[in-house]
């Protein structure tokens, strides 16, 4: 079991708190014939599969884990059956939320962040709140104003876009690139919330540039600053760990991978009862 460090708990508590939700988390959830959402290196493989000509350059590319130019290729050579495989592998499947949507969605951060394309969290977050959660994507106007919030909502960021508006997806380096030069205030507003609030991974990886480039910046200009969190499974080298919180500010919070990542559940159950005792005491300081 987890022993969420007591800035967790009291971050959350207060709603000065940022989830981030990777893959990992959609994992956990099943669609039609058992099929699972995949990881980006399954997804990658997946359109190598389908893409026509000669596949050896965009395999080695995989292979040295240059996935964004891998799946920048992919997407040249895929032409119109790009879309397909997109809505192939994040939309018909149908996948259904898990346990581990529900302990999230019972943290009741204001604000969760996530670059995941499918809709499994949205769709039930939005159901379990009576539509009371708003989901916006990274190219739209009002993403600041929604940032601010009221009591009326919570936020969920789509930072890569949703399948349901598949021409506005990042997955590729150019895709980053033309994201990162025309909507520079939504990741200004990013860095808004890296600042003031407490970010916490969940099901992540470090490969995204994006989320590198928030942090190595937040890192480097507040150095003073309180650390951000990355939940991740045991194994992790004390060199990497150090890496993580030289460059990013971010600190480690193990569990173990065994039985689906069942620890990572259970300490998700036991994160939201904590949250709820620390509010109830909240309640009576009035120390929001």
């Amino acid at each position: 079991m987890i022993d969420w460090p007591s800035d967790i708990v009291n971050s959350v508590a207060r709603r000065r708190a940022v989830l981030v939700l990777g893959a990992g988390i959609s994992r956990n959830s099943t669609g039609s014939h058992g099929a699972r959402p995949p990881l980006w290196t399954e997804f990658l493989q997946k359109g190598i599969d389908r893409s026509p000509g000669s596949k050896r350059e965009m395999q080695k590319l995989l292979r040295d884990k240059d996935l964004l130019s891998c799946c920048q290729i992919i997407k040249y050579r895929l032409e119109q059956d790009w879309l397909p495989l997109l809505e192939d592998e994040f939309l018909h499947p149908n996948y259904q939320p898990s346990k581990i949507h529900e302990h999230i969605f019972d943290l009741d951060a204001s604000i969760v962040i996530t670059p995941n394309v499918d809709r499994i969290y949205d769709n039930f977050a939005v159901a379990k709140s009576q539509n009371k959660a708003r989901i916006k994507k990274y190219y739209e106007d009002d993403v600041s104003r929604s940032i601010r919030g009221t009591e009326n909502y919570r936020l969920i960021l789509k930072i890569h876009g949703c399948i349901d508006a598949p021409g506005h997806l990042i997955f590729t380096r150019e895709d980053y690139a033309n994201a990162r030069s025309s909507y520079d205030n939504f990741y200004r507003a990013i860095e808004g919330l890296f600042l003031t609030h407490t970010v916490i991974f969940l099901g992540c990886g470090m490969s995204d540039p994006d989320i590198s480039l928030l942090l190595e910046q937040y890192a480097r200009s507040f150095c003073d600053s309180p650390p951000h969190y990355f939940v991740t499974t045991t194994g992790i080298s004390g060199d990497y760990a150090n890496m993580l919180k030289k460059n990013y500010n971010l600190k480690i919070v193990q569990y173990s991978p065994k039985d689906n990542h069942a620890e990572l559940i259970e300490s998700l159950a036991a994160l939201v009862e904590a949250v709820d005792n620390r509010r109830d005491q909240l309640s009576e300081t009035r120390l929001w």
